[in-house]
């Protein structure tokens, strides 16, 4: 496959960053990414959670019973010879009971809870990933935006530079008699729109590395260095959509939470099956006075069979309406990335024909400029006729810088949408 490469260069500054580092630093600092990795620790925490809904419940408990006066049981005579009193209960009595309790068998909620934190680390994951993607491209952006911004810092003192020169040439030809004292007048304010231009560009430049530090999260002073990027010449559209689908996280991720509902509404209809479950216990009560032992131990399996009405059924029925709502979504987001793509596959070629367009205007403005001093020096053109073509020249560079850049950026564009880079 033909390749053409664009490549920037222009000064470097005090401390440079490489494109390539740029990103390292944001998958590293970037806070939306960091809120992202603390939602898959959460996820991960979650599923140790759910793991012991397999774990027995261990329970422990003592209680101190104080009454107003010791209970009796008073049995008349008649139905004895004699009439009969005994103590009932102790006045005070305390109870201890210490044990297990184990569900054996909860209608497979169990195993979906736990299937289900399963997929949501993988769900995570994905969010994860797509975050990162998103944040590549913005920090590519960010990147690109500082280096355009310096490049058209550096056009516009190109530009100073040269209406310089020409004034210092218009005093010569007004010392010889050659031009209007005006012709000067008009350079010198011509000299200071360049200056409000530059100090502009400039302010310009320095929001754009401050919104650079801000994708980064960091307050260190940054100064990028030239980027080398290489775009394919033939990128079929066709094919662009079928790596989107292929790669992209969030279509991912989107299939997992349909799963997950699938899985919630198994539990619900758990709900309607019998839940078995054992308990061990020691116990030891001094409430009975007459009963021996006071301690003992005791295994108990039991049977739990209840449901409201068919509540459950309708729970499921409701969870069954999110699956269908969710894979729905599912087809949406495919048409959103399809059309994602789309788009940024003709900004990329309306960016490389506007490059295209804006070189070959780059390559005329100059050439007029050129003509127009030289014709200047032979006193065949005006001042005006000069600052005139400077202006076309400077336009014709910014022009060119910008739809330089806006190329790279629709390129990363696309790279986004894609979900990937494209080779």
């Amino acid at each position: 496959m033909k390749k053409w490469v664009i490549l920037a260069l222009f000064p470097l500054f005090s401390y440079g960053i490489t494109i390539d580092g740029a990103v390292k630093k944001a998958l590293e600092n970037n806070l939306e990414i960091r809120q992202e990795r603390i939602n898959l620790k959460k996820a991960k925490i979650q599923l140790k959670e759910d793991k012991n809904l397999f774990m027995p419940e261990f329970f422990l408990n003592f209680s101190f019973t104080s009454q107003k006066d010791t209970p009796y049981t008073k049995i008349p005579a008649g139905v004895l010879p004699f009439p009969l009193s005994f103590k009932q209960t102790e006045k005070d009595f305390k109870y201890f009971d210490v044990g297990i309790n184990y569900p054996i068998f909860t209608g497979f909620s169990r195993i979906e809870k736990l299937n289900i934190s399963r997929l949501d680390i993988d769900a995570t994951k994905y969010m994860l990933s797509e975050k990162e993607n998103q944040i590549i491209s913005i920090t590519k952006k960010a990147y690109l935006d500082v280096l355009m911004a310096k490049s058209l810092v550096d056009v516009y003192k190109k530009q100073l530079t040269a209406v310089e020169k020409h004034l210092e040439r218009v005093k010569e030809f007004f010392k010889e008699g050659l031009v209007a004292r005006i012709e000067i007048l008009q350079t010198k304010v011509k000299l200071s729109q360049i200056k409000r231009d530059l100090r502009k560009a400039e302010g310009e430049y320095r929001v754009a590395v401050e919104r650079l530090k801000n994708v980064l999260n960091t307050q260190e002073d940054l100064s990028v260095e030239p980027v080398n990027f290489t775009i394919p010449d033939n990128i079929s559209l066709k094919n662009l959509i079928e790596e989107a689908y292929k790669n992209r996280a969030i279509i991912k991720a989107v299939e997992i939470k349909s799963d997950e509902t699938r899985r919630y509404e198994k539990i619900e209809r758990s709900s309607f099956l019998p839940k078995l479950f054992a308990q061990a216990k020691y116990f030891y009560t001094d409430q009975y006075p007459y009963l021996d032992p006071k301690e003992n131990y005791a295994l108990t399996i039991g049977l739990s069979w209840k449901f409201q009405g068919i509540k459950p059924y309708y729970a499921s029925l409701k969870l069954k309406q999110d699956y269908m709502k969710v894979r729905l979504q599912l087809l949406q987001l495919k048409n959103d990335i399809r059309l994602q793509v789309k788009a940024a596959y003709e900004r990329f070629l309306t960016a490389k024909e506007n490059l295209k367009l804006a070189e070959d205007s780059l390559s005329e403005a100059e050439e007029y400029y050129r003509m127009t001093v030289e014709q200047f020096n032979n006193q065949l053109a005006t001042t005006t006729d000069v600052l005139d073509a400077e202006s076309m020249l400077t336009a014709a560079r910014k022009g060119k810088e910008i739809s330089y850049y806006q190329l790279i950026k629709a390129f990363v564009d696309l790279e986004e949408a894609v979900g990937g880079s494209i080779r």
